[in-house]
């Protein structure tokens, strides 16, 4: 009777013994997305080439670090590796003179005076134009402070908004937004012409 009873004891004992050590021996790369996973679902956000992905650690926490490289805005991104959330978001607008930069730089030949005067000469041509065509809007109406709104909080339904402020920065127009969730601070950037969010930037809330 004793060993009836024993048996199924035994089973039980065992099924947990390997479900536990298939739980601690498994590998924890298993629970990130792998560089590929990463990659699709930045491309599904985001238009451009991907020039860098790496994983990373961030204060005990594992993050994919990108650049993309687009025809008129380039990125810098940190992605949580288990989740796929944006944790920081970088934007920077393309001009022309950053296009032709590389190619400019290269026909310089820092071997003869007149060449490197020249070359001094098309820098600072290049970047008076860089710094009018920063300043330059696609267009002449600004998005209401309201639509703005809208943009954050469908970026992050059920925050709150505790800071709000249109600002300017060379000549290029933003809307501040700070908000709070209950796990985290997020500071964003608008351009206040397009709507298009320029940075995020993310901090966790301490736990009391």
């Amino acid at each position: 009777m004793k060993n009836k009873l024993l048996y199924p004891l035994i089973v039980v004992i065992i099924i947990g013994g390997v479900f536990a050590i298939y739980h601690f021996t498994s590998s924890p790369a298993d629970a990130y997305l792998s560089e590929e996973e990463a990659k699709e679902r930045i491309s599904k956000q985001y238009t451009g080439e991907i020039a860098e992905i790496e994983l990373e650690d961030d204060n005990n926490k594992k993050i994919y670090k990108v650049k993309i490289k687009g025809t008129d805005r380039d990125y810098e991104l940190k992605i949580d590796a288990e989740s796929g959330e944006v944790l920081l978001l970088n934007e920077k607008a393309v001009t022309e003179s950053d296009k032709s930069t590389t190619n400019e730089d290269t026909a310089v030949d820092d071997n003869t005076e007149q060449e490197d005067n020249s070359g001094t000469n098309n820098k600072e041509d290049r970047d008076d134009s860089s710094n009018e065509e920063t300043k330059q809007q696609p267009n002449n109406t600004l998005i209401s402070a309201e639509e703005a709104r809208d943009i954050a909080l469908d970026q992050y339904p059920g925050a709150e908004i505790t800071e709000f402020e249109q600002d300017e920065d060379d000549g290029r127009y933003l809307y501040e937004i700070e908000l709070i969730t209950d796990k985290e601070e997020i500071d964003l950037e608008i351009d206040a012409y397009t709507g298009s969010i320029i940075s995020i930037s993310k901090d966790e809330l301490d736990e009391d």
